[in-house]
């Protein structure tokens, strides 16, 4: 039996990065700073192609731009031109659907920078989780657990969409101090401090390479790193340096192969097959792309499964038939086997249509 374990490589990678503090620590500079560095952009032309942000600050991003309009500015660098050139989004409600159609969005504009300044609004601000769980349990007659389960997966959309960005990715958090009320000694209540903690959801900081604390002093704590040289460091107004020993350590590996996406779709059979796949996706910052053409293979599976539980018709024999040529020899068959479960779904889905015509006629 052969084993479905392989010898693990390394990868080259893009950043994922968190920077949490509270307001004047310098997150957006820092962050905008790193960014330059990651995509390799020198001007402030460079900025402007490859950096994407949504801003949830009240446009407080632009307190760091130029005006791309004035002569010569574009090829300046940050530091000629006293600023920074960026593409920017300010969105007035938080719905964290609409942040995965911006990430989906700068993805396929070919963005290779993406920076969310905060990603607290998601969580606490008009239209964002916290509101949403809110909606939700009021259709649920008011049950909070009820809300949280409808949530939850669009919750995992939208950390998933950032993390499958195909470039580098730099998210703010905001902080604020936190509390706990504990029992003295003599029995009294007393308030104690737990420290400054991200205002967002408990666990977010595991989907990042990078997390660090700023604060108002400008020194960035390393609370979090896989890049071990830079683990629990603490650094001065970080920026150029700290992005250049990312990249060193980011770059660190074999070029990741990519796939041919038309063959592995029409290979699936069954939407595990095409899970397995979409995770794969994942992996390599594909699904912005890729997302619609899946959609249409979901579909077609869903449409022969209906077809193949129809006994006797000649959609399930065609289906039957994909299956087996896919049985019978994996490997010399694929071919065959992916052109029968093109072919298997397109009947399906053809006649999957055809009630609805009917229908519509009488």
């Amino acid at each position: 039996m052969s084993s479905r374990f392989m010898p693990a490589t390394r990868k080259k990678a893009k950043a994922r990065i968190a920077l949490a503090g509270p307001s004047g620590a310098g997150k957006t500079l820092t962050g905008l700073k790193l960014l330059y560095t990651l995509t390799g952009a020198q001007t402030i032309a460079d900025g402007l192609e490859r950096i994407a942000f949504v801003d949830t600050e009240r446009d407080s991003a632009d307190k760091y731009a130029v005006n791309p309009e004035l002569p010569g500015v574009g090829d300046m660098t940050p530091e000629e031109a006293g600023g920074y050139g960026f593409q920017k989004f300010s969105p007035v409600r938080y719905d964290p659907r609409q942040l995965i159609e911006l990430i989906d969005e700068a993805a396929l504009a070919g963005f290779t920078g993406f920076m969310l300044d905060s990603a607290s609004h998601y969580w606490f601000g008009p239209g964002g989780i916290l509101e949403l769980v809110d909606l939700f349990a009021r259709n649920h007659g008011g049950r909070s657990m009820d809300g949280w389960k409808d949530v939850r997966p669009i919750e995992r959309a939208y950390i998933e969409a950032l993390m499958s960005f195909p470039g580098h990715v730099v998210v703010c958090l905001r902080s604020k101090q936190k509390y706990e009320i504990t029992e003295g000694a003599d029995g009294k209540k007393q308030v104690s401090k737990l420290g400054m903690q991200p205002d967002q959801r408990d666990g977010l900081e595991y989907e990042f390479d990078l997390v660090g604390d700023i604060d108002q002093d400008h020194y960035l704590r390393v609370t979090k790193s896989r890049c071990d040289a830079l683990a629990d460091q603490v650094i001065h107004k970080p920026g150029a340096e700290l992005g250049h020993q990312l990249l060193d350590w980011l770059d660190n590996g074999e070029p990741p192969k990519d796939v041919d996406w038309p063959k592995a779709l029409a290979a699936c059979a069954s939407r595990e097959d095409l899970s397995v796949l979409w995770q794969r996706a994942q992996r390599l910052g594909k699904t912005q792309k890729l997302r619609d053409v899946f959609n249409m293979r979901g579909a077609e599976i869903a449409a022969a499964r209906r077809a193949a539980e129809a006994p006797g018709s000649q959609l399930a024999n065609a289906v039957t038939e994909a299956a087996g040529a896919r049985a019978a020899d994996p490997d010399a068959s694929e071919a065959a086997a992916a052109q029968h479960a093109r072919d298997a779904g397109q009947m399906a889905a053809a006649g999957s249509r055809q009630p609805e015509t009917a229908g519509a006629g009488r």
